[in-house]
């Protein structure tokens, strides 16, 4: 899944309280015109169970993630809606092994070696990269991942990237994507300026592929 991902470069994160399922449906088919057929929803309240249901009954070919998840029951909601890939802040070894009897695509959050270490140990070779420009940025996510270079690691960098940034982190091997959420810009849904999400999603693309 997270190879499948890595195509498109970009992950935009939605983050609105209470989305309505089918203003989550027109943000699909505006991010899908734009050229980005994924998303991750911060996966926070009934409403974004909803919405991850109705995404993955709508666009099956939609690549519909649960973000933010903190323990094993969030994740057994989001496989139970349908979510296709889930990405936590931090590490958690019990839903490491709750993703791995799943099957569901899973990458914990890391910020430093001994992160990196315990997902590796726990057996999960992909994390998210959290809170990617305060904990240093693409400079520092080099650094970290020096000593397991020669591991097939896909990382995710999220937290406080704009669109100047993506090439930063594109050129680092090991990184499959960044989540970005600039893209859904709150005030795009609330005004429902889906054409405004579809330019987004083309200009990070852009952006991406540039890098």
């Amino acid at each position: 899944m997270f190879t499948a991902l890595g195509r498109y470069k970009v992950i935009p994160l939605l983050k609105i309280k209470d989305i309505d399922s089918n203003d989550a449906l027109k943000v699909c088919e505006a991010l899908i015109k734009g050229g980005l057929p994924v998303m991750a929803i911060a996966f926070r309240r009934h409403s974004d169970s909803k919405a991850i249901r109705a995404i993955a009954g709508e666009f099956p070919d939609f690549f519909i993630g649960a973000a933010s998840i903190l323990n094993s029951d969030q994740l057994l909601r989001a496989t139970d809606c349908k979510a296709k890939f889930a990405t936590a802040p931090g590490v958690n070894i019990e839903t490491i092994a709750t993703a791995n009897k799943k099957k569901i695509a899973f990458a914990p959050g890391a910020a430093t070696p001994t992160d990196i270490q315990n997902i590796l140990m726990n057996g999960c070779v992909d994390f998210q990269f959290f809170p990617a420009e305060t904990s240093g940025g693409a400079e520092h996510l080099k650094s970290i991942l020096e000593p397991f270079e020669h591991l097939p690691i896909d990382v995710f960098p999220k937290g406080g990237i704009v669109l100047e940034k993506i090439g930063e982190y594109m050129k680092i091997p090991q990184v499959c994507a960044v989540t970005l959420d600039c893209i859904l810009n709150n005030e795009y849904i609330i005004n429902r300026q889906w054409d405004k999400i579809t330019e987004a999603a083309k200009t990070a693309v852009g952006k991406a592929f540039q890098g």
